[in-house]
């Protein structure tokens, strides 16, 4: 028994009742001329009665096709009955403002069964009450006068406990018609999984900006910082030469930041930074700076290339030197450019530590997406006793 309550509970039996009372006020519009149809009927009071709640069932299924009101149904489940039923998305298709429209007719039809019932039940409740008042020794009940004693007691209490019953069950089946009938159509599905496609997508991008503009300055801050504090003493110019790097890289990162948060945010952010392979020797000098003999090579028309291209190239080149600053080996980090006619060619190529691979590199994962995104090709990895980092971009893949 006591695992039985607790299922009750689990159902939220006490959830069907107002969702009842929502269906029978949904009545409340249509029933006048439900009512008047019926009434114009020359037959039988009770089968004018039938013909006034498929009335109502008709007249309230025919507002479910509407689209806004499909949405209000939705709302209302989720409210009351603690359904998930997603909002809807874009246009309802025909099919899916019949289903609308059935579901509807269906819960005001079952709300007013339901009150009704509960009603009768209610009225029984009265006998144990008015043998308790000790009012009277007869009442009537059903189709004959009944003696009132102890027995109306028990009476009162299953009656009780199967309108609770009726309620929980009434929940359920309002909470399986919902999710049948409110819920998404094939076409709802599709478009629900291309938004968090979208998101997930817009979600990795921006993990990939963070990691790329902020773990390049951090790791270039830590560095530079590390070179100042062995030379506070001896070279003082050289000292705020690397100050003034540090404080110019990490503007250029809070300016990624927030750009970034405004875009989780959902907030009107910092108009984008614009990346460029026009700024790569601004990359070149700052990877001297902190300590990489770099030696940049840039051969093409690079300020042509389209907007799409020319971002991503910075973030390869950016990628590369900061690996370089993590793991290169002694000697020169070669950095080249090429833009052709038809594609870029990046390569950032530099020694390994004590001449072994060292595997692992972070960020190889989303170099390797944004290079894929342009329809490009990546090769990383050792080569002999150095590591090289290329990157094949066709120009197509940009415009």
């Amino acid at each position: 028994m006591s695992g039985f309550l607790r299922s009750l509970a689990r159902l939220g039996s006490y959830r069907g009742l107002p969702f009842a009372v929502a269906g029978a006020l949904l009545m409340v519009p249509v029933s006048p001329f439900a009512f008047a149809a019926a009434v114009s009927v020359e037959a039988d009071s009770r089968v004018r009665a039938l013909l006034a709640l498929v009335a109502i069932a008709v007249l309230t299924g025919l507002l479910g096709l509407l689209g806004p009101v499909r949405r209000a149904g939705i709302g209302l489940a989720n409210l009351l009955l603690g359904t998930t039923v997603p909002a809807p998305a874009g246009r309802p298709d025909a099919g899916t403002r019949l289903r609308s429209g059935l579901w509807l007719a269906l819960h005001t039809l079952l709300s007013g069964v339901l009150l009704t019932v509960l009603a009768f039940l209610g009225l029984g409740l009265l006998v144990p009450a008015v043998w308790l008042a000790g009012g009277q020794d007869r009442i009537s009940l059903f189709w004959d006068d009944v003696p009132i004693g102890a027995w109306t007691v028990p009476f009162g209490l299953v009656l009780f406990f199967g309108a609770v019953v009726l309620v929980a069950g009434a929940t359920r089946a309002f909470r399986t018609g919902a999710e049948a009938l409110l819920g998404p159509s094939d076409a709802e599905r599709a478009a629900l999984a291309e938004r968090r496609a979208a998101v997930l997508a817009q979600r990795n991008r921006l993990a990939r900006e963070l990691h790329d503009s902020i773990g390049h300055t951090l790791t270039t801050s830590t560095i530079q910082a590390a070179a100042a504090a062995e030379l506070v003493e001896a070279d003082p110019a050289q000292v705020r030469r690397a100050l003034g790097t540090i404080e110019e890289a990490s503007r250029s990162a809070l300016e990624d930041l927030d750009h970034v948060l405004g875009l989780l945010r959902e907030e009107p952010a910092a108009k984008e930074p614009a990346r460029t392979l026009a700024e790569v020797d601004v990359l070149a000098v700052r990877a001297r700076e902190a300590g990489l003999d770099v030696r940049l090579t840039v051969t093409g028309p690079v300020s042509a290339l389209p907007a799409a291209v020319s971002r991503e190239g910075y973030r390869i080149v950016q990628e590369g030197l900061t690996n370089a600053l993590r793991h290169a080996g002694p000697g020169a980090v070669d950095v080249r450019v090429e833009a052709g006619a038809e594609r870029l060619l990046i390569a950032v190529v530099n020694a390994l530590p004590g001449g072994e691979p060292r595997p692992g590199r972070r960020g190889l994962a989303g170099l390797a997406e944004r290079v894929e995104a342009l329809r490009g090709e990546l090769d990383a990895g050792p080569d002999g006793q150095r590591w090289r980092l290329a990157a094949t971009i066709p120009l197509r893949a940009g415009a």
